[in-house]
């Protein structure tokens, strides 16, 4: 039987006196997506928070790779996760600088520089490289943020509302990348959506949650393509 990578048992989180998310069981395996979809204030972004921000829950456990995540150190969790938030405030300095020090962050990058480059070539944002952070468009600030996080070979990446500021042609070209890095990398992508018709193509599994529960459960049911035995070892 296959390990979970995410395993969440009795989840409660409440803000004041509003119940936000009440999750009794769910598990996450690895080299798939997992699509939460559902209307604004659903607690899409409240699930997706709880596990990569690690914060505290007024109930329940939430385990990755068997361990609480609590008992991981910063360090040793946020290197095997990358995360591309709803919300990003543009740091000063320029895109290049912005993405040599994000993806230098995880350790397993020994030449971060070097992969940079790689990542914006295959993102085609190469003419972007020399601008201010603080000078570009929100879909181009979200196209930045969401390459260098694909460059950082995470074991998981976090995409909250993964088609904000996309126009469709980056919708497209943003999928056909993560339907690689899932089905011959063996990533693990969790993403949240209000257009669920938008990743039927990659979702391995469709979540839908309403006023802070799940409501159903969908697999894709879909066959392994033809990189699937082909999978690099992950870390």
């Amino acid at each position: 039987m296959q390990i979970p990578l995410y395993s969440i048992q009795d989840l409660f989180i409440s803000k004041g006196d509003e119940d936000k998310l009440t999750i009794k069981q769910f598990d996450i395996h690895r080299g798939a997506c997992y699509v939460f979809e559902g209307r604004m204030g659903s607690g899409k972004t409240t699930f997706l928070d709880a596990l990569y921000s690690r914060r505290k829950t007024q109930r329940g456990d939430i385990k990755f790779e068997e361990k609480d995540i609590h008992k991981y150190s910063n360090r040793e969790y946020q290197d095997q996760i990358a995360i591309v938030p709803q919300v990003f405030n543009p740091p000063w300095g320029t895109v290049r600088n912005y993405m040599c020090k994000m993806i230098g962050k995880f350790s397993h990058i020994r030449n971060a520089e070097k992969r940079m480059d790689e990542i914006s070539r295959k993102m085609n944002l190469t003419h972007l490289l020399n601008r201010k952070m603080k000078s570009l468009t929100p879909g181009e600030i979200r196209w930045v943020v969401l390459s260098t996080m694909i460059g950082a070979d995470s074991k998981v990446l976090f995409i909250d509302e993964i088609e904000l500021h996309l126009g469709k042609k980056d919708q497209k070209t943003l999928l056909s990348i993560l339907h690689r890095k899932i089905n011959y990398d063996g990533v693990t992508v969790i993403t949240s959506t209000q257009n669920k018709e938008l990743l039927s193509r990659i979702a391995s599994v469709t979540i839908t949650l309403e006023n802070g529960r799940i409501t159903s459960v969908r697999s894709s049911g879909k066959k392994k393509d033809k990189y699937s035995n082909n999978r690099r070892k992950r870390r």
